[in-house]
């Protein structure tokens, strides 16, 4: 590593922790305060490198998100898919009612250049409140990636939605833990190596109808093959529904704090906190965050949801038509 000189000492400067969101443009003010928060609780001698997958964000919510981040100690990557991985990618998944900014972070062992050899990705709909410092040099050893198993699904053979599959005849066994894809720490050179990516993409295309398309297929392609990191990392709306420990998956020596001190909150459940009439106990964890971004003071108004709703159903019949014609 680089060794700077600084007041007479030589101090060997830390490697950068390198972040991935994907996000278009009605996910700009949460994608803020997701980079926001990731760079408030940051060690104060780390930087970050923030590649943002590029769905279609304005220049004007490109440059508010940038004016938020401290450039000293952030450098943002934009990265936008080429035309040809965009339409392999609908080709693919074209049977999902979802955005296709979705399945991005599917590209990112593609996308992200050979130096990164792993990266964190995080959804646009979490708060950041650890110091991703520490989930950055967890040992990632031959794990495809690590992450946090989901609460509710537990494990392949468990998950309901998946009991069509029978799975156990494709040796999938109850060992093998259903993770949730919302925070994830990426190993960028087995990916490539073995050609994930496409073994996901395949099983998407195979599976048309899984409720959570990407999450679903990492899971049956990566059964067994994921390390697994504490619950703090990622803090689904669930956990609020245990009224105790005992009544929960988790144990005494982590539920206080997963449910008071996360690491991260991932606002797994709908409405999210910008939308209307979100119940969520940590809602305003988020707000605390937003206003200290260029969008300080930003609230969702009737007229607004309006807005954003219409603007939601065109983007959706123009996908709808842009998957008919890819069929053609």
């Amino acid at each position: 590593m680089e060794k700077v000189i600084e007041n007479n000492r030589i101090n060997e400067e830390k490697e950068p922790v390198v972040v991935a969101c994907a996000a278009d443009n009605f996910f700009s003010i949460p994608l803020a305060v997701v980079a926001f928060s990731a760079l408030k609780n940051l060690d104060g001698d780390r930087k970050i490198i923030f590649c943002i997958l590029d769905g279609g964000i304005s220049k004007a919510n490109r440059e508010k998100i940038v004016q938020t981040l401290d450039s000293s100690r952030v450098e943002v990557r934009w990265i936008k898919p080429t035309s040809e991985q965009i339409q392999r990618t609908l080709l693919k998944c074209r049977a999902s009612s979802h955005p296709i900014s979705n399945y991005y972070r599917l590209l990112l062992p593609a996308i992200l250049p050979t130096q990164f050899h792993k990266v964190i990705y995080l959804d646009a709909d979490v708060v950041v409140e650890g110091n991703l410092a520490e989930l950055w040099d967890c040992e990632i050893g031959d794990n495809y990636v690590l992450a946090v198993q989901d609460p509710v699904h537990r494990s392949l053979l468990r998950a309901e939605h998946l009991k069509s599959l029978q799975l156990e005849k494709q040796g999938i066994t109850a060992d093998n833990k259903y993770l949730n894809a919302g925070v994830l720490v990426i190993n960028l050179e087995r990916w490539r190596q073995d050609k994930i990516a496409d073994q996901i993409l395949k099983c998407i295309a195979k599976n048309p109808d899984f409720p959570f398309p990407d999450q679903d297929a990492i899971n049956i392609v990566l059964a067994g093959k994921w390390g697994e990191i504490s619950p703090l990392w990622n803090q689904m709306h669930v956990v609020h529904n245990f009224e105790s420990p005992q009544d929960s998956p988790y144990d005494q020596s982590v539920y206080p704090d997963l449910i008071d001190n996360p690491r991260i909150i991932h606002y797994t459940s709908r409405p999210k906190p910008w939308g209307k009439n979100c119940t969520h106990p940590q809602a305003n964890r988020y707000f605390t965050y937003l206003d200290q971004t260029a969008w300080s003071g930003w609230r969702n108004t009737p007229l607004v949801y309006s807005v954003t709703l219409m603007q939601r159903v065109m983007r959706r019949t123009m996908m709808a038509v842009s998957k008919s014609l890819s069929r053609v």
